[in-house]
């Protein structure tokens, strides 16, 4: 070996670590081997022994995981794996990430493996939101959205208010379908429909309820059915007008006296339980961000990683 050349390779690799310490695995020393700084000050490999350079693997070192190329050199970025054909994304570093949002913005979980039907899901959600950033916005004064379980498969819904602060209306229900990796319309309504609607949940039930209050005071109650992305009609309290003008009362078709219609309407009210309302952000750039583009929890974890 010429030791004059070895002293300035290693005169080269000094300045490399006191200014990249936290980004080089530069004397992290693994079982077999040591990472060695290339001449172009640049790539590393990792060397079994001088001139033996480790080729086409990953190599795990103090914690964690690298991965050299056929040509011996430490990978960052996107790496599929030849023998499980997953896409793995490694950091400046070199280190396998876990459990982050990549720069190019898809989301790597637990076992380092990209998880693309949630990537799918961030994608179809924010479209989806801001057609009401780019259309209806301008119409309302401030409309809103919250993304939550409605249907109780663990996946996170959709729902959009005509206001965020003092919602009357519901404009849009929609539920993501995991089989058909798609948004499902539930319900939609015009900014300026005639009927006010609410969603509300039932914690006991664990069943999220629609329900239309027609401008003559008639209401229809829906739950959303465990799974579906239909709501089924529960209560059909309507208002009508008899010859005289005097009020006839139905319940679920049936005629019935007002006391009757009353207790009813009182009972379906507390059946569909509490308004999601408290829970309403404004619908912009930001918030959609935010909410959508966030780490899933460990349950929602498990629904990615199927």
């Amino acid at each position: 070996m010429n030791t004059e050349k070895g002293k300035r390779t290693i005169f080269r690799m000094l300045p490399a670590v006191a200014a990249f310490s936290l980004l080089s695995p530069f004397h992290s020393l693994a079982a077999k081997g040591t990472w060695e700084l290339q001449e172009d000050g640049k790539r590393w490999k990792y060397m079994y022994s001088p001139g033996e350079p480790a080729v086409d693997q990953w190599i795990e070192d103090q914690g964690k995981e690298y991965y050299v190329d056929s040509n011996g050199y430490m990978r960052t970025g996107w790496v599929t794996d030849r023998k499980d054909k997953q896409r793995y994304y490694m950091g400046e570093d070199g280190a396998k990430c876990f459990n982050i949002f990549t720069p190019d913005n898809h989301y790597v979980g637990p076992e380092g493996v990209i998880l693309e039907e949630f990537d799918t899901y961030r994608r179809k959600v924010s479209k989806q939101l801001k057609t009401f950033v780019d259309k209806k916005a301008a119409d309302m004064v401030q409309p809103g959205f919250l993304l939550a379980d409605l249907n109780g498969d663990g996946y996170r819904d959709i729902a959009v208010f005509d206001n965020a602060i003092s919602s009357k209306r519901v404009l849009l229900v929609a539920v993501w379908m995991p089989e058909d990796e798609e948004l499902a319309v539930s319900s939609k309504s015009d900014p300026d429909a005639a009927e006010q609607s609410f969603l509300t949940y039932n914690a006991e039930q664990q069943l999220t309820y629609l329900t239309i209050v027609e401008d003559n005071g008639g209401r229809n109650y829906f739950s959303l059915r465990e799974g579906s992305c239909d709501f089924e009609n529960i209560w059909s309290l309507e208002l009508e007008q008899d010859d005289w003008g005097e009020p006839v009362y139905y319940v679920n078709g049936d005629e019935a006296d007002a006391e009757e219609w009353e207790e009813v309407a009182e009972m379906a009210q507390t059946q569909a339980g509490a308004p999601f309302s408290e829970y309403l952000l404004p619908v912009n750039e930001e918030n959609i961000k935010r909410k959508v583009d966030c780490s899933p929890s460990e349950n929602e974890l498990a629904l990615w990683q199927r």
